[in-house]
């Protein structure tokens, strides 16, 4: 018993199951947590022996809320959960990592920890474009922290947060850009709801987060200029241009996500002002 279960979030994952459970064969459990799955993911979960649950959040969906659900509906034995998204996984030296500061008498300074990914996209680990490190709120005890944030998820006060700096590997386009164009869709539409309403109450509480405050309060204030900002953010200025023509094409989806984010805004904003769209 290494005193940890791994939990997985899923949509529509089928294709990601294999590879992500059979890095975590190391913890006590692994739990699948699906949001409302059309194709194999549970029948590949179940084969691959992890435990399936389902729970479908009336939308807009929150990251937040699912790992807490996982936690408060999971049965859940262990003292420490990390949770991974599908396509995700954790090599064997991170693996001795977490199994070490979980049982580990001396972090007990510690209640949750970070963790950092390296972005693989089209099998080039974009480390410059991504802002290696990029932490994450992935390992916590379960009886002591919950997650905040919404879609910006992050631990809430409790945490006595630690860093792991062996990074864990994330499969960036994993399903092919018809997937990614959906998910950002979601995301985009959550954002530009968030700065509308930053906008009209001038209140941060309205972008639910702490998670990089500052940052978002000045991306709400300057939104027409996001999708620049972006782009010379990851290709110029983190010298995204120096890992090639698959970190080019990154940015560039990157850049049409906040293109989509303004046009959303905009549109909101023609509609709360009673403008045809």
């Amino acid at each position: 018993m290494n005193n940890v279960t791994a939990v997985i979030l899923t949509l529509n994952e089928a294709p990601n199951m294999e590879r992500c459970i059979n890095s975590l064969r190391w913890c006590d459990e692994i739990v699948v947590l699906d949001s409302g799955s059309q194709d194999e993911t549970k029948a590949e979960a179940l084969r691959l022996g992890a435990r399936f649950y389902v729970h479908q959040q009336i939308p807009p969906f929150k990251i937040d809320q699912q790992r807490n659900w996982a936690m408060d509906n999971g049965d859940i034995t262990s003292e420490w959960v990390l949770f991974l998204d599908a396509d995700e996984t954790v090599d064997e030296i991170l693996q001795s990592e977490i199994i070490q500061r979980c049982n580990d008498s001396k972090s007990d300074s510690y209640n949750a920890y970070e963790l950092t990914p390296r972005y693989l996209f089209w099998g080039k680990w974009l480390k410059r474009t991504q802002g290696y490190p990029n932490w994450h709120a992935r390992l916590l005890k379960s009886n002591e922290v919950r997650f905040t944030g919404g879609v910006w998820e992050h631990f809430d006060a409790n945490a006595r947060i630690g860093r792991i700096e062996i990074p864990y590997d994330h499969y960036a386009n994993s399903k092919g850009f018809s997937d990614w164009l959906q998910r950002h869709d979601r995301y985009s539409t959550w954002d530009a709801e968030k700065v509308v309403a930053f906008l009209e109450s001038g209140s941060t509480d309205t972008l639910e987060t702490s998670r990089k405050l500052k940052l978002r309060v000045l991306a709400a204030r300057l939104w027409p200029l996001r999708p620049f900002a972006r782009f010379v953010q990851m290709y110029f200025a983190r010298l995204g241009f120096l890992e090639g023509w698959r970190a080019f094409v990154f940015c560039h989806l990157y850049f049409f996500y906040e293109c989509m984010t303004v046009v959303k805004i905009i549109e909101l904003k023609r509609k709360r002002a009673g403008l045809p769209l």
